[in-house]
Protein backbone atom coordinates (compact mmCIF):
# COMPACT_ATOMS: atom_id res chain seq x y z
CA UNK A 1 0.00 0.00 0.00
CA UNK A 2 0.91 3.76 -0.18
CA UNK A 3 2.04 5.73 2.12
CA UNK A 4 1.81 9.12 1.36
CA UNK A 5 -1.48 11.08 1.16
CA UNK A 6 -1.40 13.96 -1.25
CA UNK A 7 -4.55 15.93 -1.70
CA UNK A 8 -5.49 17.67 -4.97
CA UNK A 9 -3.50 20.59 -5.53
CA UNK A 10 -6.17 21.61 -7.94
CA UNK A 11 -8.86 22.13 -5.33
CA UNK A 12 -6.80 24.27 -3.22
CA UNK A 13 -10.47 25.62 -1.39
CA UNK A 14 -11.46 22.06 -0.10
CA UNK A 15 -8.52 20.41 0.84
CA UNK A 16 -8.89 20.23 4.75
CA UNK A 17 -5.60 18.21 5.46
CA UNK A 18 -3.51 21.37 4.53
CA UNK A 19 -6.06 23.41 6.66
CA UNK A 20 -5.03 21.04 9.32
CA UNK A 21 -1.45 21.29 9.11
CA UNK A 22 -2.08 25.42 9.32
CA UNK A 23 -4.01 24.84 12.11
CA UNK A 24 -1.18 23.20 13.88
CA UNK A 25 1.36 26.14 12.56
CA UNK A 26 -0.83 28.43 14.44
CA UNK A 27 -0.58 27.00 17.79
CA UNK A 28 3.03 26.12 17.78
CA UNK A 29 3.23 29.89 16.73
CA UNK A 30 0.79 30.59 19.57
CA UNK A 31 2.99 28.62 22.04
CA UNK A 32 6.21 30.29 20.53
CA UNK A 33 4.09 33.74 20.99
CA UNK A 34 3.64 32.94 24.78
CA UNK A 35 6.84 32.05 25.90
CA UNK A 36 8.12 35.72 25.01
CA UNK A 37 8.35 38.35 27.43
CA UNK A 38 5.24 40.75 27.96
CA UNK A 39 7.85 43.64 26.59
CA UNK A 40 8.72 41.60 23.57
CA UNK A 41 5.25 40.90 22.82
CA UNK A 42 4.39 44.76 22.82
CA UNK A 43 7.13 45.78 20.44
CA UNK A 44 6.75 42.60 18.10
CA UNK A 45 3.02 42.82 17.35
CA UNK A 46 3.96 43.88 13.54
CA UNK A 47 5.90 40.96 13.14
CA UNK A 48 3.32 38.34 14.46
CA UNK A 49 1.02 35.56 12.55
CA UNK A 50 -1.79 37.52 12.47
CA UNK A 51 -3.70 34.23 12.97
CA UNK A 52 -2.41 34.60 16.72
CA UNK A 53 -3.96 37.46 17.98
CA UNK A 54 -7.28 36.94 15.70
CA UNK A 55 -6.29 40.33 13.71
CA UNK A 56 -6.38 37.91 10.27
CA UNK A 57 -10.03 38.78 10.70
CA UNK A 58 -10.88 41.78 12.72
CA UNK A 59 -9.19 43.35 9.53
CA UNK A 60 -12.58 42.91 7.51
CA UNK A 61 -14.39 45.05 10.32
CA UNK A 62 -11.65 47.86 10.71
CA UNK A 63 -14.19 50.58 12.27
CA UNK A 64 -15.47 47.45 15.04
CA UNK A 65 -14.24 49.12 18.53
CA UNK A 66 -15.03 45.71 19.97
CA UNK A 67 -13.37 43.29 17.26
CA UNK A 68 -10.36 45.74 18.37
CA UNK A 69 -9.98 45.51 21.56
CA UNK A 70 -10.46 41.39 21.29
CA UNK A 71 -7.45 41.78 19.06
CA UNK A 72 -5.76 42.87 21.93
CA UNK A 73 -6.63 40.67 24.70
CA UNK A 74 -6.01 37.95 22.31
CA UNK A 75 -2.26 39.58 21.48
CA UNK A 76 -1.32 39.27 25.32
CA UNK A 77 -2.93 35.84 25.51
CA UNK A 78 -3.59 34.16 22.31
CA UNK A 79 -4.67 31.02 24.17
CA UNK A 80 -7.98 32.71 25.52
CA UNK A 81 -10.69 30.51 23.80
CA UNK A 82 -13.27 32.57 24.99
CA UNK A 83 -12.45 36.07 23.06
CA UNK A 84 -11.47 34.22 20.34
CA UNK A 85 -14.83 32.79 19.88
CA UNK A 86 -16.29 35.96 20.70
CA UNK A 87 -13.65 37.80 17.87
CA UNK A 88 -14.89 35.34 15.40
CA UNK A 89 -18.53 35.78 16.44
CA UNK A 90 -18.56 39.63 15.84
CA UNK A 91 -16.87 39.48 12.24
CA UNK A 92 -19.01 36.84 11.31
CA UNK A 93 -21.96 38.93 13.19
CA UNK A 94 -21.03 42.19 11.41
CA UNK A 95 -21.64 41.65 7.83
CA UNK A 96 -23.00 38.28 6.00
CA UNK A 97 -20.81 39.54 2.70
CA UNK A 98 -17.38 38.78 3.92
CA UNK A 99 -14.88 37.39 1.09
CA UNK A 100 -13.91 34.05 0.78
CA UNK A 101 -10.40 34.89 2.54
CA UNK A 102 -12.23 36.48 5.43
CA UNK A 103 -14.85 33.64 5.58
CA UNK A 104 -11.87 30.73 5.26
CA UNK A 105 -9.54 32.65 8.24
CA UNK A 106 -12.69 32.70 10.27
CA UNK A 107 -13.43 29.20 10.07
CA UNK A 108 -9.33 28.76 10.87
CA UNK A 109 -10.07 31.48 13.63
CA UNK A 110 -13.09 29.46 15.30
CA UNK A 111 -10.82 26.08 15.42
CA UNK A 112 -7.96 27.16 17.18
CA UNK A 113 -9.35 26.32 20.50
CA UNK A 114 -10.17 22.96 19.42
CA UNK A 115 -6.49 22.53 18.18
CA UNK A 116 -5.31 24.23 21.59
CA UNK A 117 -7.28 21.60 23.05
CA UNK A 118 -10.45 23.59 24.45
CA UNK A 119 -13.38 21.86 23.44
CA UNK A 120 -16.65 22.24 24.63
CA UNK A 121 -20.49 22.57 22.85
CA UNK A 122 -20.35 26.27 21.98
CA UNK A 123 -16.91 26.27 20.42
CA UNK A 124 -17.80 24.04 18.09
CA UNK A 125 -21.19 24.70 16.56
CA UNK A 126 -19.27 27.95 16.10
CA UNK A 127 -16.72 26.13 14.14
CA UNK A 128 -19.33 23.90 12.66
CA UNK A 129 -21.04 26.75 11.56
CA UNK A 130 -18.45 28.91 10.25
CA UNK A 131 -17.06 25.80 8.54
CA UNK A 132 -21.11 26.01 7.23
CA UNK A 133 -20.55 29.56 5.85
CA UNK A 134 -17.37 29.27 4.90
CA UNK A 135 -18.18 25.98 2.13
CA UNK A 136 -21.32 28.10 0.93
CA UNK A 137 -19.28 30.96 -0.04
CA UNK A 138 -16.78 28.67 -2.14
CA UNK A 139 -20.05 27.08 -4.03
CA UNK A 140 -21.85 30.49 -4.40
CA UNK A 141 -18.84 32.20 -6.10
CA UNK A 142 -17.97 29.08 -8.46
CA UNK A 143 -21.66 28.72 -9.14
CA UNK A 144 -21.77 32.82 -10.19
CA UNK A 145 -18.16 31.72 -12.10
CA UNK A 146 -19.54 29.53 -13.98
CA UNK A 147 -22.87 30.78 -15.16
CA UNK A 148 -21.32 32.88 -17.81
CA UNK A 149 -19.54 29.15 -18.96
CA UNK A 150 -22.76 28.26 -21.01
CA UNK A 151 -22.10 24.60 -20.98
CA UNK A 152 -23.20 21.09 -20.46
CA UNK A 153 -21.12 21.04 -16.94
CA UNK A 154 -24.39 23.08 -15.53
CA UNK A 155 -26.96 20.46 -16.23
CA UNK A 156 -26.32 18.45 -12.88
CA UNK A 157 -25.88 22.21 -10.59
CA UNK A 158 -28.15 23.46 -8.65
CA UNK A 159 -28.35 27.16 -9.78
CA UNK A 160 -31.17 28.10 -7.36
CA UNK A 161 -30.79 31.01 -4.83
CA UNK A 162 -27.72 32.37 -6.13
CA UNK A 163 -27.45 36.22 -6.54
CA UNK A 164 -25.40 36.97 -9.60
CA UNK A 165 -24.95 40.23 -8.49
CA UNK A 166 -22.40 40.38 -6.07
CA UNK A 167 -20.00 43.37 -6.17
CA UNK A 168 -17.81 41.69 -4.22
CA UNK A 169 -15.73 39.87 -7.55
CA UNK A 170 -13.97 37.55 -5.09
CA UNK A 171 -11.42 35.11 -6.43
CA UNK A 172 -11.52 31.63 -5.67
CA UNK A 173 -8.05 30.97 -7.86
CA UNK A 174 -9.74 28.27 -9.46
CA UNK A 175 -10.05 28.93 -13.36
CA UNK A 176 -10.97 25.23 -14.78
CA UNK A 177 -13.89 24.43 -14.69
CA UNK A 178 -13.37 20.66 -13.62
CA UNK A 179 -11.85 21.87 -10.48
CA UNK A 180 -14.72 24.04 -10.20
CA UNK A 181 -17.20 21.05 -9.93
CA UNK A 182 -15.16 19.30 -7.74
CA UNK A 183 -15.46 21.82 -5.28
CA UNK A 184 -18.92 22.31 -5.71
CA UNK A 185 -19.78 18.76 -5.35
CA UNK A 186 -17.88 18.36 -2.27
CA UNK A 187 -18.83 21.52 -0.65
CA UNK A 188 -22.23 20.43 -0.97
CA UNK A 189 -21.35 17.20 0.37
CA UNK A 190 -19.89 18.32 3.63
CA UNK A 191 -22.60 21.20 3.73
CA UNK A 192 -25.52 18.65 3.36
CA UNK A 193 -24.05 17.16 6.87
CA UNK A 194 -23.85 20.29 8.99
CA UNK A 195 -26.98 20.15 10.37
CA UNK A 196 -26.73 16.58 11.36
CA UNK A 197 -23.28 17.20 12.86
CA UNK A 198 -24.93 20.20 14.62
CA UNK A 199 -28.11 17.97 15.84
CA UNK A 200 -25.36 15.45 17.47
CA UNK A 201 -23.64 18.26 19.29
CA UNK A 202 -26.90 20.07 20.79
CA UNK A 203 -28.37 17.18 22.51
CA UNK A 204 -25.55 14.35 22.64
CA UNK A 205 -22.92 16.05 23.77
CA UNK A 206 -22.96 16.15 27.43
CA UNK A 207 -19.04 17.38 28.28
CA UNK A 208 -16.13 19.50 27.66
CA UNK A 209 -13.02 19.05 28.06
CA UNK A 210 -9.58 21.55 27.99
CA UNK A 211 -6.22 21.46 27.83
CA UNK A 212 -5.72 22.20 31.42
CA UNK A 213 -6.91 18.62 31.99
CA UNK A 214 -4.80 16.82 28.95
CA UNK A 215 -1.91 18.79 30.37
CA UNK A 216 -2.64 17.71 33.75
CA UNK A 217 -2.44 14.21 32.99
CA UNK A 218 -0.03 13.90 29.97
CA UNK A 219 2.32 15.41 32.62
CA UNK A 220 1.89 12.98 35.43
CA UNK A 221 0.20 9.92 33.67
CA UNK A 222 2.44 7.11 34.69
CA UNK A 223 -0.51 5.25 36.82
CA UNK A 224 -2.29 2.56 35.13
CA UNK A 225 -5.56 3.87 34.29
CA UNK A 226 -7.70 1.42 32.48
CA UNK A 227 -10.26 2.41 30.79
CA UNK A 228 -11.52 -0.94 29.58
CA UNK A 229 -10.65 -3.03 32.44
CA UNK A 230 -11.32 -1.16 35.27
CA UNK A 231 -8.65 -2.41 37.41
CA UNK A 232 -7.99 -1.54 41.25
CA UNK A 233 -6.14 1.17 41.25
CA UNK A 234 -7.87 3.74 42.70
CA UNK A 235 -5.14 6.51 43.07
CA UNK A 236 -5.75 10.38 42.05
CA UNK A 237 -3.54 9.61 39.09
CA UNK A 238 -5.70 7.13 37.71
CA UNK A 239 -9.43 8.41 38.48
CA UNK A 240 -8.42 11.53 36.69
CA UNK A 241 -6.74 10.04 33.45
CA UNK A 242 -9.90 7.67 33.34
CA UNK A 243 -11.87 10.51 33.33
CA UNK A 244 -10.24 12.18 30.79
CA UNK A 245 -10.31 9.59 28.20
CA UNK A 246 -14.19 9.00 29.58
CA UNK A 247 -14.68 12.68 28.15
CA UNK A 248 -12.38 12.32 25.00
CA UNK A 249 -14.22 9.35 23.56
CA UNK A 250 -17.39 11.90 23.27
CA UNK A 251 -15.86 14.97 22.12
CA UNK A 252 -13.81 12.89 19.53
CA UNK A 253 -17.34 11.38 18.21
CA UNK A 254 -18.37 14.89 18.03
CA UNK A 255 -15.34 16.55 15.87
CA UNK A 256 -13.95 13.53 13.93
CA UNK A 257 -16.84 13.75 11.05
CA UNK A 258 -15.46 17.21 10.40
CA UNK A 259 -12.88 17.13 8.12
CA UNK A 260 -11.10 20.08 9.44
CA UNK A 261 -10.96 19.17 13.17
CA UNK A 262 -10.28 15.56 12.25
CA UNK A 263 -6.55 16.62 13.22
CA UNK A 264 -7.55 17.91 16.60
CA UNK A 265 -8.75 14.52 16.85
CA UNK A 266 -5.68 12.79 16.18
CA UNK A 267 -3.13 14.77 17.90
CA UNK A 268 -5.77 14.14 21.12
CA UNK A 269 -5.34 10.21 21.06
CA UNK A 270 -1.36 10.71 20.35
CA UNK A 271 -1.56 12.71 23.66
CA UNK A 272 -3.75 9.91 25.49
CA UNK A 273 -1.27 6.94 24.17
CA UNK A 274 1.50 8.83 25.85
CA UNK A 275 -0.10 8.90 28.96
CA UNK A 276 -0.40 5.23 28.89
CA UNK A 277 1.19 2.78 26.32
CA UNK A 278 -0.99 -0.20 28.00
CA UNK A 279 -4.31 0.92 27.50
CA UNK A 280 -5.81 0.18 24.07
CA UNK A 281 -8.46 2.83 24.10
CA UNK A 282 -6.43 5.82 22.51
CA UNK A 283 -6.01 3.68 20.15
CA UNK A 284 -9.24 2.63 18.97
CA UNK A 285 -10.21 6.45 19.16
CA UNK A 286 -7.39 7.52 16.55
CA UNK A 287 -8.60 4.65 14.77
CA UNK A 288 -12.00 6.13 14.89
CA UNK A 289 -10.88 9.42 13.50
CA UNK A 290 -8.61 7.67 10.68
CA UNK A 291 -11.95 5.73 9.54
CA UNK A 292 -14.15 8.86 9.28
CA UNK A 293 -10.90 10.33 7.37
CA UNK A 294 -11.69 7.22 5.16
CA UNK A 295 -15.78 8.39 4.80
CA UNK A 296 -14.29 12.36 3.74
CA UNK A 297 -11.99 10.47 0.79
CA UNK A 298 -14.94 8.45 -0.62
CA UNK A 299 -16.99 11.42 -0.23
CA UNK A 300 -14.07 13.06 -2.20
CA UNK A 301 -14.59 10.38 -4.78
CA UNK A 302 -18.45 10.35 -5.09
CA UNK A 303 -18.06 13.63 -5.66
CA UNK A 304 -15.78 13.81 -8.65
CA UNK A 305 -12.41 13.91 -7.06
CA UNK A 306 -10.43 11.12 -9.05
CA UNK A 307 -6.99 11.65 -7.19
CA UNK A 308 -9.00 10.97 -3.78
CA UNK A 309 -9.19 6.91 -4.89
CA UNK A 310 -5.13 7.28 -4.11
CA UNK A 311 -5.73 8.71 -1.06
CA UNK A 312 -7.52 5.30 0.77
CA UNK A 313 -5.29 2.83 0.98
CA UNK A 314 -2.70 4.75 2.79
CA UNK A 315 -5.60 6.18 5.24
CA UNK A 316 -7.33 2.52 5.70
CA UNK A 317 -4.04 1.27 6.47
CA UNK A 318 -3.35 3.89 8.85
CA UNK A 319 -6.78 2.85 10.84
CA UNK A 320 -5.37 -0.80 10.82
CA UNK A 321 -1.99 0.35 12.61
CA UNK A 322 -4.06 2.13 15.00
CA UNK A 323 -6.64 -1.29 15.32
CA UNK A 324 -4.06 -4.07 15.26
CA UNK A 325 -1.81 -1.78 18.37
CA UNK A 326 -4.61 -1.95 20.20
CA UNK A 327 -5.46 -5.59 19.79
CA UNK A 328 -2.42 -6.67 20.97
CA UNK A 329 -3.40 -5.53 24.33
CA UNK A 330 -6.39 -7.42 24.79
CA UNK A 331 -6.88 -11.00 24.90
CA UNK A 332 -8.43 -12.71 22.06
CA UNK A 333 -8.28 -16.31 24.32
CA UNK A 334 -10.48 -15.19 27.92
CA UNK A 335 -11.70 -11.52 26.43
CA UNK A 336 -14.01 -9.17 28.88
CA UNK A 337 -16.39 -7.38 27.72
CA UNK A 338 -14.56 -4.05 28.29
CA UNK A 339 -12.68 -5.51 25.32
CA UNK A 340 -15.58 -5.74 23.01
CA UNK A 341 -14.86 -2.41 21.49
CA UNK A 342 -11.68 -3.17 20.23
CA UNK A 343 -12.49 -6.65 18.81
CA UNK A 344 -15.74 -6.21 16.97
CA UNK A 345 -14.73 -2.36 15.36
CA UNK A 346 -11.60 -4.65 14.34
CA UNK A 347 -13.75 -6.85 12.76
CA UNK A 348 -16.10 -4.69 11.35
CA UNK A 349 -12.71 -2.94 9.79
CA UNK A 350 -11.56 -6.08 8.39
CA UNK A 351 -14.49 -6.39 6.82
CA UNK A 352 -14.52 -3.30 5.04
CA UNK A 353 -11.40 -3.88 3.67
CA UNK A 354 -12.82 -6.84 1.78
CA UNK A 355 -15.94 -4.54 0.53
CA UNK A 356 -13.31 -2.19 -0.49
CA UNK A 357 -10.42 -4.46 -1.75
CA UNK A 358 -9.60 -3.35 -4.81
CA UNK A 359 -9.72 0.20 -3.61
CA UNK A 360 -7.26 -0.34 -1.05
CA UNK A 361 -5.27 -2.39 -3.59
CA UNK A 362 -4.56 -5.49 -1.69
CA UNK A 363 -3.27 -8.66 -2.89
CA UNK A 364 -4.88 -11.48 -2.92
CA UNK A 365 -3.04 -12.91 0.04
CA UNK A 366 -3.09 -9.71 2.09
CA UNK A 367 -6.87 -9.80 1.98
CA UNK A 368 -7.23 -13.15 2.70
CA UNK A 369 -4.54 -12.88 5.76
CA UNK A 370 -6.57 -9.80 6.93
CA UNK A 371 -10.14 -11.34 6.91
CA UNK A 372 -8.65 -13.94 8.71
CA UNK A 373 -7.71 -11.73 11.64
CA UNK A 374 -11.04 -10.09 11.64
CA UNK A 375 -12.85 -13.65 12.02
CA UNK A 376 -10.53 -14.38 14.91
CA UNK A 377 -11.69 -11.08 16.43
CA UNK A 378 -15.20 -11.83 15.53
CA UNK A 379 -14.85 -15.40 17.51
CA UNK A 380 -13.39 -13.59 20.71
CA UNK A 381 -16.28 -10.99 20.61
CA UNK A 382 -19.22 -13.82 20.31
CA UNK A 383 -17.88 -15.62 23.39
CA UNK A 384 -18.61 -12.60 25.12
CA UNK A 385 -21.72 -11.25 23.78
CA UNK A 386 -23.64 -13.73 20.63
CA UNK A 387 -25.40 -10.21 19.60
CA UNK A 388 -21.88 -10.01 17.68
CA UNK A 389 -22.75 -13.43 15.68
CA UNK A 390 -24.17 -11.71 12.53
CA UNK A 391 -21.04 -10.01 12.31
CA UNK A 392 -18.98 -13.55 12.27
CA UNK A 393 -21.40 -15.05 10.40
CA UNK A 394 -20.32 -11.50 7.38
CA UNK A 395 -16.66 -12.65 8.07
CA UNK A 396 -17.18 -16.06 7.72
CA UNK A 397 -18.89 -15.82 4.57
CA UNK A 398 -16.00 -13.35 2.90
CA UNK A 399 -13.44 -16.05 4.16
CA UNK A 400 -15.10 -18.79 2.42
CA UNK A 401 -15.80 -16.25 -1.21
CA UNK A 402 -11.49 -15.34 -0.62
CA UNK A 403 -10.83 -19.24 -0.08
CA UNK A 404 -13.57 -20.27 -2.95
CA UNK A 405 -11.58 -17.84 -5.46
CA UNK A 406 -8.23 -19.13 -5.11
CA UNK A 407 -9.29 -22.40 -5.23
CA UNK A 408 -10.56 -21.68 -8.63
CA UNK A 409 -7.60 -19.93 -9.39
CA UNK A 410 -5.50 -22.86 -8.48
CA UNK A 411 -7.62 -25.23 -10.37
CA UNK A 412 -8.02 -22.80 -14.03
Amino acid sequence: MADKIKENKDTPNINHIAFQNQLRGIVDDIKAHQSNSPLKKMFGKKNVNPHVNGSVIAEAVPDNKEAAKLVDKLHKEPSDSVSRLQLVNTVMGASSAHSLATNRDMMLQAAIPIYLGDVTQTYLMVVVHAYKNYHEKLMNLHKQNMMSIRSSVLKNVNMSGIDVSDEDQDDTNIKNTESMMTEIQVSEALIERTDEILNNIKTKMSTALSREEIEEVSSTGKAAASFFGGGGDDSQNTQKQNMVISKSVQVLSMLSPVPLLQGAGLDLSKTLQSVDNKIPYPLVMEGRVHQQVLKYFLLRIESGDRTARDNMAPTYNKALVSFRKAMKLVSKTAPKKADLPVLTEFANLTFYGFIHRDLMRFTKDGVLGLVKLGKEAADAAVTVDESFAPLQKRIEKSLNQLDAARQAQAEA
